[in-house]
């Protein structure tokens, strides 16, 4: 009787553990297949961030470029407050003085990436690099999110009383936006359509005294060196997160570039 009562004790001891053993493989496998399509899933986000941070890297780019040749035209601008030079020769700077750019960032793969997990993405400091650029600093360039107002709405109230337009169309003025892109003014749209710029200031040595003029040079100077560091904070992040990629995933980014 002990004989067959312990036959039957081994006999359910093993069938308990065959079936632990098979529920630990089913859980093992079910976690390794959650683990491969998660691993697929991230691989899918990083190739679309990829590509969507570089085409923002495009804009940032260029946009970065007519901050610049503000920035430089309103030091000019400064010179002629100062009596260092005249007026005849700052007719573009005045224009580009007014000029205002924003980043209209694509967010779709991010989105994308925060409605999945965020976690999708093992490496953490890749992760939290994407966040900081999407979540920080791309939103500081971003229309309605600048700490200082639109430069063209906070002085364009002034030269419109104090300006008139260049009419000329036989002045010529060419904007570099990289080395590879060049604009060149007069813009011919075609059907005799043209776009000319230019202002010229109405009296140029009661502009020269206008103390509201002068506050709002150094006003929208420091809104531009404010904007002109977080486009390049932003683009060097960009290019940081892309090595990043290329680096961890190139067979990913190397696919999906021979597929487009």
């Amino acid at each position: 009787m002990k004989k067959l009562r312990r036959k039957h004790f081994y006999k359910y001891l093993i069938e308990i553990i065959i079936i632990v053993i098979g529920i630990l493989i089913a859980f093992y496998l079910s976690n390794w297949g959650k683990e491969v399509e998660k691993r697929k899933t991230e691989k899918e986000i990083i190739s679309q961030i990829y590509f969507e941070l570089n085409d923002n890297l495009i804009d940032l780019k260029n946009d970065i470029e007519i901050h610049k040749n503000s920035f430089k035209s309103q030091l000019k601008i400064q010179k002629f407050l100062d009596n260092e030079i005249n007026s005849d020769s700052l007719m573009m700077d005045f224009y580009w003085t007014t000029k205002d750019e924003y980043i209209f960032p694509n967010t779709s793969a991010f989105e994308n990436l925060k409605s999945n997990d965020m976690s999708t993405i093992k490496n953490d400091s890749l992760r939290n690099l994407i966040t900081l650029v999407y979540n920080n600093y791309l939103p500081r360039i971003s229309k309605g999110n600048n700490i200082h107002p639109d430069i063209s709405e906070y002085v364009s109230p002034f030269f419109i009383k104090n300006f008139r337009v260049n009419r000329n169309p036989n002045i010529k003025y060419d904007l570099y936006l990289g080395d590879s892109l060049k604009i060149s003014y007069p813009r011919n749209f075609g059907n005799g359509i043209k776009q000319i710029i230019g202002y010229i200031p109405l009296n140029p040595e009661k502009l020269r005294e206008d103390e509201e003029f002068r506050f709002l040079i150094s006003e929208i100077l420091w809104f531009r060196i404010y904007k002109i560091n977080y486009y390049q904070i932003s683009i060097t992040n960009i290019e940081n997160i892309m090595k990043i990629i290329e680096n961890e995933y190139p067979k990913t980014i190397a696919n999906n570039v021979y597929k487009k």
